[in-house]
């Protein structure tokens, strides 16, 4: 029977076997696809944490720029942050790049059974391909251009970032290079030797051994043949181990100054004004100084002995014993200036030492601080005029002098508008005012309104008096190419502003998606042509929507717009 011929009965059963075979294949694919995507979306998300944790460190460096602890490493972190962000975006463009090879962007509508609702989503059951990435980085045997530029820039990334960390070490050693005393030094020494373990994230040889006990070329090792959504997701690896390595040397170098108590943060070193008494008043003479001070939040000193006015103070009554520092708790009936005393006791070195309380409280009625009331509850949205109440009890409106970090404030009648750059997104807009009263100027403590972007427009279909169609309406096909694409604020959005869509794309039925640069869905010729053959129960795909908002002289682009979906009458 092993050589006998097959008769048509037999022939069609194997067939029928062999079609059942990959049917079972191809299940099991689309199930890995979509569970890569998902991780894929994760170490992407992840990732963001880390771009976050290290733009605060860099802001720490930037800030204390003239600190003699600081100051090689502020000189030397802004070369780091170029090189990660450099090889970040790079491999970002190659991840665009890929996706751009579908018409949607690899995207679908996704509809609610329960609900109804419709949102868009990445398909990435469809990333099944890999002549994509094989295009893009081979021709024929050999690497290609943006192939040898993908492998030039994965082997060097490690190389350029020891280049900048050994100049930063030979820096700190030329500002404090050791003596016959001291063999350290007195400031800080670097160590980078734990970034060799790091950069096993980057090895690269140019030949790899693969699983049959042959070598292959690195790149098609790692990418020859893949699904696309297996190369995206090396791809979102790499962009993960870049920020990783960038956060870890960061916080290494934050590590050391603080160990050698040169840092400054939350938990170290901080300015204090010290005065002889806590207010002052129209006409005093100020005799303030600011010194440093160390503040630990671990600091529990052994006992306390606190007088105030010369009379004991009791703990757990009047005072407490809290991050790092005594915490009081007392009420004062009347103004007046009360004489904070005492001693903070603690051991060292099995030795009990103890330092002295010298403080004068002052209280007084009349508040000196300014009131600052934000129409939308400390938030303010991104490019746009906030109105803001500003005042300083007993000093006039017209003697206000307003500012602020992270955008501007202007006078607007007898209020003011608070208008955030519009890139500030996520940080706070921090506002200080000013008064003048009795020819003394007093300035008040600045307060934080946190920058929120504008939240994402609904689209819809606007068909005029026939009404607008937003995602998961019925629509009659026979108007659909006279409509307009449109964009709203949700209703309980603060703002009445109007959005104006400049650009779209649609897909209609099973035909291919097109793009218009306008709002006006009978301005593509193609896509009114589409219309023309829709039938009942079609759908039509509105995405990629970009719009722009106009306040008075104001103009905000790149608004978000929902993606939306209709179904044909």
């Amino acid at each position: 029977m092993a050589g006998g011929k097959l008769d048509s009965r037999q022939k069609m059963i194997n067939m029928m076997y062999l079609v059942f075979i990959a049917m079972l294949a191809l299940n099991i694919s689309k199930e890995v696809l979509a569970t890569l995507g998902l991780i894929n979306s994760d170490i992407a998300a992840a990732t963001q944490d880390l771009v976050a944790d290290s733009n605060e460190k860099y802001t720490l460096f930037s800030n204390n720029a003239n600190n003699e602890y600081y100051r090689i490493a502020a000189q030397s972190t802004p070369e780091i942050q170029i090189i990660a962000d450099e090889y970040f975006n790079y491999i970002d463009t190659l991840k665009q790049r890929l996706m751009n090879t579908s018409e949607t962007g690899y995207k679908m509508a996704r509809e609610d059974k329960e609900t109804g609702a419709i949102d868009s989503i990445i398909d990435y059951q469809t990333m099944d391909k890999s002549q994509y990435l094989d295009e893009l980085f081979f021709a024929g045997d050999q690497y290609s251009e943006n192939g040898q530029e993908f492998v030039d820039r994965f082997s060097s990334f490690p190389t350029k970032l020891q280049t900048v960390l050994d100049a930063f070490v030979a820096a700190d050693l030329e500002k404090d290079p050791p003596t016959e005393d001291d063999q350290d030094g007195q400031y800080i020494d670097f160590d980078f030797s734990f970034l060799g373990e790091l950069n096993k994230r980057f090895a690269y040889a140019e030949m790899v051994l693969n699983r049959d006990g042959k070598y292959q070329p690195y790149l098609n090792y790692h990418f020859e043949g893949f699904p696309l959504i297996a190369s995206l997701s090396k791809l979102t690896k790499i962009q993960s181990d870049i920020r990783f390595i960038e956060n870890k040397i960061l916080e290494y170098i934050i590590s050391v100054i603080n160990e050698h108590e040169g840092g400054i943060s939350a938990n170290t070193y901080q300015t204090l004004l010290e005065s002889s008494k806590s207010s002052f008043y129209t006409g005093d003479l100020v005799d303030a100084s600011v010194v440093m001070g160390k503040k630990d939040s671990n600091f529990v000193p052994s006992r306390v002995e606190l007088f105030l006015n010369d009379q004991r103070m009791v703990q757990g009554r009047d005072f407490t014993i809290e991050g790092g520092g005594v915490q009081l708790n007392k009420r004062f009936g009347a103004p007046g200036s009360y004489k904070l005393t005492g001693k903070l006791f603690f051991e060292r070195n099995k030795v009990e030492q103890s330092v002295d309380v010298a403080q004068v409280i002052s209280v007084i009625d009349k508040p000196n601080d300014a009131v600052i009331s934000a129409d939308q509850m400390k938030v303010v949205y991104r490019g746009l005029p906030n109105d803001l109440s500003i005042s300083i009890p007993g000093i006039p409106n017209n003697k206000l002098n307003v500012r602020a970090d992270n955008g501007v404030v202007r006078k607007k009648g007898t209020k003011f508008e608070a208008i955030p750059d519009g890139n500030k997104v996520g940080k706070s807009m921090r506002i200080y005012v000013s008064g003048e009263i009795n020819g003394a100027t007093i300035n008040a403590p600045g307060q934080d309104f946190r920058i929120k972007p504008l939240p994402p427009a609904l689209g819809s279909i606007d068909l005029g008096s026939l009404g607008k169609f937003d995602s998961g309406s019925s629509i009659n096909g026979a108007y659909v190419d006279a409509g307009i694409i449109a964009a709203k604020f949700p209703e309980d959005f603060d703002y009445d502003l109007n959005v104006e869509v400049t650009s779209f794309t649609m897909g209609v039925g099973s035909r291919s998606s097109v793009r218009v640069n306008s709002n006006r869905i009978n301005n593509n010729n193609l896509l009114v042509s589409y219309i023309g053959g829709l039938n009942s129960g079609d759908r039509i795909f509105v995405f990629d929507i970009e719009a722009k908002v106009k306040t008075g002289n104001i103009v905000l682009d790149g608004i978000k717009v929902t993606d939306f979906a209709l179904t044909v009458e």
